[in-house]
């Protein structure tokens, strides 16, 4: 029997709905299932070997967001709209960010997390399965905080017996339009990132695991990571995204989720994954 991939997929600021990567999902799912079929032909079902799920975080912020907004509403206060979208996008970096002096979002959000992968591993049925995340935005920020913090013993999963909830099958990294370069101006040392592939996966795949950090260069909130952490931890890949009206300007942020420039690449390296975990031998 073949082993199976499992992807998670973290958005960035603003509200979300719980179907707001199916898109991507699709994508990924029809790339993958067409090429493992050329290179497998007697793999029966190659659409189930990528199980994906999405994580949701923005709930976390609805509740207190709504009730900040019901206190503003009423004030005659211009660009009315603008606010209302500041309240739903900065307003979830600001309040993510540790605090021994208010509410734990941030570990409200990790714990999160931690309860959807180990619902991954069961959909999976592997609790081993290699694991493959893909971050936007300030999901890049919450994704890297949750595995840096697993590695450097910071903080421990709620499943301990869970080698996928503890980061232990972390595999392939994919980062679109990030801003950790920025957030990296909150920290005294910012020159160690996370291990990608995490160490187990070293051992027993040494050819496999990537972190690949997409950006397109008309993304105001993007940058590269290179200059931070060297290209022995982490590739940049300029990937152009959006259409006529949203590829040459800063509403470019949002467009990477169908992109093919990063679309492929993701897809390559899921297959290459799926190839040497399941090595005839």
């Amino acid at each position: 029997m073949s082993k199976k991939l499992a992807v998670a997929i973290i958005h960035g600021i603003g509200t979300q709905r719980d179907d707001f990567a199916w898109e991507m999902e699709e994508k990924l799912k029809k790339q993958f299932t067409k090429r493992l079929r050329k290179l497998k032909p007697s793999i029966t079902a190659p659409e189930a070997q990528l199980v994906i799920k999405p994580i949701c975080w923005a709930d976390t912020f609805a509740e207190p967001e709504d009730i900040l907004w019901d206190k503003l509403k009423s004030l005659k206060l211009d660009y009315r709209l603008l606010r209302i979208a500041m309240v739903h996008v900065l307003a979830d970096a600001i309040a993510y960010q540790k605090s021994p002096s208010r509410k734990n979002y941030y570990k409200i959000i990790h714990t999160l997390i931690d309860e959807k992968l180990k619902e991954l591993a069961e959909e999976t049925g592997n609790d081993e399965a290699p694991l493959c995340v893909i971050s936007h935005s300030l999901g890049t920020i919450i994704s890297s905080d949750h595995f840096y913090d697993l590695q450097q013993g910071k903080r421990k999963a709620e499943q301990l017996d869970n080698p996928l909830v503890s980061g232990e099958t972390l595999t392939l990294f994919y980062t679109m339009g990030s801003p950790i370069s920025l957030w990296s101006i909150g920290y005294d040392e910012f020159d160690r990132p996370i291990e990608v592939p995490a160490k187990g996966v070293q051992k027993r795949f040494p050819d496999t695991g990537e972190w690949i950090n997409f950006y397109d260069k008309d993304d105001i909130i993007a940058f590269p990571l290179e200059p931070l952490y060297g290209s022995q931890y982490v590739k940049d890949l300029q990937a152009p995204v959006g259409g006529l009206l949203t590829g040459w300007n800063p509403i470019s942020h949002s467009q990477y989720w169908t992109a093919k420039s990063v679309i492929n690449p993701i897809v390559d390296g899921l297959i290459r994954t799926w190839l040497s975990i399941n090595r005839e031998k």
